[in-house]
């Protein structure tokens, strides 16, 4: 089990270098080009996920395609941030890298779920979020004013190639083979998502998908903007201080409430946020605004975990990670897609401006207020899909109730 938390730790310690450098790194380099190496990127997520899934379900081996794809991961993470003036050839390694660490999680995240189950997988990802918070706070140092050791996110995403060399020496003791044994046909996996309670869970998550992008592709910009590169990694530590408890008390919230209100959890924190982020731009402290950032924690953390039972608890083990892998395309992706799109579009219009007026706002920096229309449209969706989310878990309820019945 203490494999487990190794691998993830040094593997979100790299993921994490690259996620919070992305942004800045992308928008500050290729201006509107980068809404296109984002699209590349949201693009290959469910890719990867996918095909580590089915040939993960139709192989049953696990281990062996970790080995070579994580691998590949060092060097792609480093020409990632290696074509500052060449946008076509950052989007090759961003979409290389993406496919890359999508397949890898899938089947960190099967062996664990397999061989731990889904309440003792919520303990072991905190490890995870535990490496993801620490090189975050490391890039804050090492790019504070005073030290000034890394100048700029190309350094910092750079750096983070190095972690994934570590989870090579624990790999070992991953399982080689599934537990599952009983036959695979991709069939069972597209029939199952056309159940009515799938397609509504995937549709509401597409719109998650749709504002969540905001995040990883827009903030750190903003932060950026607004009170520099450092406070953009110092964000980052803010965002997942809370994950860490919020994943040990996963088991007993689902216990207590059941697993939906981890999604109410998520989205209430979601509208928190986003409230926040929106007036924000009037003018704000960097303290009130890294405050602002600890909803993060719950707003990712929930949904995921909430996804992880609803899919535990509706898939069959042999097709869940094909099943998964649809999702991660229907949902995740395609959803990320076209809130990236919208987003990309308004953030380069002077629609922040015009609601200001409208508004009759005041704001101290208008670069910083081009952010505003993609904040206000997370919120809105946000708001939107919640109440949906209490009728999603009725109809849970009633088909895990007729499920019963005909056994």
């Amino acid at each position: 089990m203490i494999s487990f938390y190794l691998i993830l730790f040094f593997y979100f310690a790299g993921l994490g270098a690259n996620l919070s450098s992305l942004s800045p790194y992308l928008l500050e380099n290729f201006g509107e080009n980068a809404e296109w190496i984002f699209i590349s990127i949201q693009l290959m997520v469910p890719v990867g996920t996918l095909f580590a899934g089915w040939l993960s379900d139709k192989t049953k081996k696990i281990r062996l395609f970790l080995y070579y794809s994580l691998l590949l991961t060092i060097p792609s993470q480093y020409f990632l941030f290696s074509f500052s003036d060449d946008w076509k050839m950052t989007m090759l390694f961003a979409g290389i890298l993406r496919f890359l660490l999508s397949a890898n999680y899938q089947w960190v995240v099967i062996a664990a779920l397999e061989k731990m189950g889904e309440h003792n997988f919520s303990k072991i990802r905190s490890s995870g979020t535990l490496g993801f918070l620490l090189v975050q706070f490391l890039l804050f140092i090492l790019t504070y004013p005073t030290l000034n050791l890394l100048k700029s996110p190309l350094l910092t995403g750079k750096l983070g190639s190095i972690f994934y060399i570590v989870p090579l020496f624990f790999l070992h003791n991953i399982p080689k083979e599934r537990v599952s044994e009983q036959e695979f046909k991709f069939k069972d996996a597209l029939k199952h998502i056309s159940s009515k309670i799938q397609i509504i869970f995937f549709a509401l998550s597409f719109f998650f998908y749709a504002s969540y992008q905001i995040i990883d592709n827009y903030n750190g910009r903003y932060f950026q903007l607004s009170f520099g590169l450092e406070t953009v990694y110092l964000g980052w530590v803010f965002a997942v201080l809370l994950e860490i408890p919020f994943l040990l008390s996963i088991t007993r919230i689902v216990h207590k409430f059941e697993f939906f209100s981890l999604f109410y959890l998520s989205l209430i924190a979601g509208i928190i946020r986003f409230l926040f982020l929106s007036y924000s731009v009037t003018g704000s402290s960097l303290l009130l605004l890294l405050l602002f950032q600890l909803p993060h924690s719950i707003l990712f953390a929930g949904f995921y975990m909430g996804s992880i039972h609803f899919f535990r608890k509706t898939v069959p083990v042999h097709i869940y990670g094909s099943v998964y892998g649809l999702y991660s395309i229907f949902s995740m992706s395609l959803g990320g897609m076209c809130g990236n799109l919208i987003s990309g579009s308004l953030v380069h219009s002077d629609l922040g401006v015009k609601i200001s007026l409208l508004l009759k706002m005041s704001y101290v920096n208008e670069k910083a207020l081009a952010f505003l229309p993609i904040f206000l449209m997370a919120l809105f969706i946000y708001s939107f899909i919640l109440p949906f989310f209490l009728v999603l878990s009725k109809l849970f309820k009633v088909s895990q109730k007729n499920h019963r019945i005909n056994l």
